[in-house]
């Protein structure tokens, strides 16, 4: 069994691990943001706020990937679900004609399809 923070965003529900997310508030606007990039939250370093995934809610995810090209960002989304407890073997391959790769998966949870949003993939969209 897996944890997995689940979040919506625009039409589409999402989930990804908990151990690579955190939720967080402060985000500031930038006067002239870059494709997806929504802005930043406040520290040292401060945090790159993106939002790839069609956002326009309030809420921030702090993501923190782990290895050699670790990344840590905040992932905008409109409303954050809860915790579920996701069996590994429930997990389907992803969906076919994703232009940018950030759905790693689905799975089926209390009668609703869950996209899996893929840390890394939206790592590398910095």
């Amino acid at each position: 069994m897996i944890t997995m923070v689940c979040f919506r965003t625009g039409d589409a529900s999402y989930c990804m691990p908990v151990e690579a997310v955190r939720a967080t508030t402060g985000m500031i606007a930038l006067p002239d943001p870059g494709r997806d990039v929504a802005g930043l939250i406040p520290g040292q370093p401060p945090l790159t706020v993106i939002s790839p995934l069609g956002a326009a809610g309030s809420h921030v995810l702090v993501v923190q990937t782990e290895g050699a090209s670790a990344k840590r960002f905040g992932l905008l989304v409109d409303q954050v679900i809860g915790l579920r407890r996701i069996d590994e073997d429930d997990i389907r391959s992803a969906p076919e004609g994703q232009a940018r790769l950030f759905v790693s998966g689905t799975v089926e949870s209390d009668g609703e399809l869950m996209l899996i949003a893929d840390p890394y993939a939206l790592a590398g969209h910095l």
